[in-house]
């Protein structure tokens, strides 16, 4: 069985690690630090700020908490952080290493905050959104901010394109509304000041952190599905109006002119994605923005479609592709074994993509991202004649 939605520490790991001023220490094998940072490494070589305890196997014997007491200690003599974020994995939950003990020990400068995060006891997704929560402890109440801002949860600090598209989604705000804190890609001064927005808009992931805020702070919030196109940029605004009477209409005639423009030089290729068929697999916000993206704004077919935290095997989906008539598949790094078996195109959009490496500012929101992306898709198409996708045989 290939399990479908990662392990739970990967999903702490990029909650956490994309925190500035934050550290994290993983309580657990060599192994566990060595995957995160492949992941990792591919978003952002040059910012790695994790280390591990590297539990061995006189650890496993006679317990793991004098090897996690050191590491804490190191960690803060070789990092100078404010916040140290130990996150447990499978072993030292196993020999039942009493992390809080050693946690509330460890009298220094930095702050200690411990997520639970065995991979057994949960998925990918679950580990995020507990590591996010955890978030709530560093925050403390302010006062609303008199202009319309919001804090942006959802995004993962190894998110493909996420930096591009953190752009591209605060120039959809047009600055009639600030972004206040992105989590988790933020400063720990940042995170602080989240209390001080008046929205929490939740794009698919962090609804545990955002009930946390509603019921510390008072802030109410809104769950959304990634905005992949006009029609999500469409949700977005559509919010934001209806929550501080706003107008959008300049920014929705804006975004229309700029991808007409753009899109008018390929329309002919653009025809030959009418009606044809599909498949995705992405977390559930992405695998929903993704899809209504292709089906209302590119008239494609999706014939097989799976968000990741609803599945318990992935070979359920890959069965279900290979019975399909798909042309192209849309996934991560993960389905590209499934798209060269079937010699179709891969367009990679979900986490994680360890295999591409994104230098330049190309996001797939807003109206730039929304021809980045046609462009991309148009390009695997086009590549080798014995795909299924080609738009020429």
């Amino acid at each position: 069985m290939k399990t479908a939605d990662g392990c739970k520490l990967f999903g702490a790991h990029q909650a956490l690690t994309g925190i500035q001023g934050g550290v994290v220490l993983l309580h657990s094998v060599v192994g566990c630090n060595f995957g995160s940072m492949a992941f990792h490494a591919a978003c952002d070589m040059a910012d790695i700020r994790q280390t591990c305890t590297v539990i061995s196997d006189s650890d496993v014997i006679f317990g793991g908490e004098e090897s996690l007491s050191r590491a804490l200690r190191h960690a803060e003599e070789l990092c100078s952080p404010e916040v140290i974020f130990l996150v447990t994995g499978c072993v030292s939950d196993i020999i039942q290493d009493d992390v809080h003990s050693a946690a509330k020990a460890f009298q220094r400068r930095a702050r200690v905050v411990t997520v639970e995060a065995a991979g057994y006891r949960g998925g990918l997704e679950d580990g995020y959104e507990a590591a996010l929560t955890s978030l709530a402890e560093l925050m403390s109440p302010l006062p609303t901010a008199e202009t319309p801002a919001i804090n942006l949860l959802g995004l993962g600090a190894d998110d493909h394109r996420a930096g591009p598209d953190l752009e591209a989604l605060r120039g959809l705000l047009h600055g009639k509304v600030r972004l206040n804190t992105v989590l988790s890609r933020c400063s720990l001064e940042e995170l602080r000041r989240a209390p001080s927005a008046g929205l929490n808009v939740v794009l698919g992931r962090g609804v545990g952190l955002a009930r946390e805020m509603e019921r510390r702070f008072g802030i109410p919030f809104e769950v959304l599905d990634y905005p992949y196109g006009l029609t999500g940029a469409e949700g977005l605004w559509h919010c934001l109006e209806r929550r501080f009477g706003l107008d959008f209409s300049e920014e929705r005639a804006s975004f229309r002119r700029r991808t007409a423009e753009g899109l008018r030089p390929v329309y002919s290729y653009l025809q030959a994605l009418y009606g044809m068929p599909v498949s995705l697999i992405g977390s559930g916000a992405r695998s929903r923005g993704m899809a209504r993206f292709l089906i209302r704004e590119l008239g494609m077919e999706v014939a097989c479609q799976a968000e990741r935290e609803a599945l318990t095997d992935l070979e359920d989906f890959f069965d279900r592709v290979r019975a399909s008539e798909t042309a192209v598949l849309f996934g991560s790094s993960f389905e590209a074994e499934l798209a060269e078996e079937l010699e179709i195109p891969l367009l990679r959009y979900d986490y994680p993509v360890f295999d591409r490496l994104c230098v330049t500012c190309r996001p797939y929101v807003g109206a730039e991202g929304t021809l980045c992306l046609t462009e991309d898709l148009l390009n695997e198409i086009m590549g080798p004649r014995n795909q299924k996708g080609a738009l020429y045989q």
